[in-house]
């Protein structure tokens, strides 16, 4: 299964000119040198997953995003960038289904990437409903701002940022018991959390 690194985005909560996929962090704790881009962290989760190759999905809000995705030799492909709901249906009108990762899941692995694909492919085969990845609400730090909370079977969850997207009507929730997946970079708020979550592991 293909995977789309949306990353056309605007950002507007970040402050102006700031394009997120751009943003270094320090997954290491070595220092500067080791600092890498988020749109570097999630290609590299995405290449060692299932996902049998990946595009990445730039809109005329990341200019810059794209000229650096250029000279890392990664496949484009631009959207509209009218909006989260407006680019899905831009894709799906050339994919049938793939899987969508936001560039934004600072602490995203392969695992969670190949779990949602096994859930699709094993529990969901040729039934063709969407998969939305998702956290429970309440194993979330009180700190972590969620982008998106809904309910299913009476219990709150997050979406993560990280789902199955096809044409199918029903969206069934994919649930990691991982509070760190719900973490994504919106506000520069959300930013210091990453960087002080990092810090604390890297001292574990």
């Amino acid at each position: 299964m293909i995977a789309i690194i949306l990353a056309g985005g605007k950002s507007s909560r970040l402050g102006e000119g700031k394009e997120k996929a751009l943003i270094k962090i320090d997954r290491s704790g070595s220092g500067s040198e080791t600092q890498k881009r988020l749109i570097d962290l999630v290609v590299e989760n995405v290449r060692d997953s299932k996902a049998e190759r990946f595009l990445v999905a730039i809109s005329k809000n990341t200019p810059k995003t794209a000229e650096y995705c250029k000279s890392q030799d990664y496949v484009l492909l631009e959207t509209p960038g009218k909006g989260y709901h407006a680019d899905l249906r831009y894709l799906l009108a050339r994919y049938s289904d793939f899987v969508s990762v936001a560039c934004d899941i600072a602490f995203l692995k392969p695992e969670h990437i190949n779990s949602i694909i096994d859930f699709y492919t094993h529990n969901d085969f040729g039934r063709g409903n969407s998969i939305t990845g998702a956290v429970p609400l309440d194993i979330i730090p009180p700190y972590v701002v969620p982008s998106y909370v809904f309910e299913h079977d009476g219990r709150k969850l997050v979406a993560v940022g990280l789902n199955i997207v096809t044409k199918g009507r029903k969206n069934l929730p994919l649930v990691f018991n991982d509070p760190l997946l719900a973490i994504n970079i919106n506000t520069p708020l959300d930013l210091e959390i990453v960087k002080a979550k990092v810090m604390q592991e890297n001292k574990l």
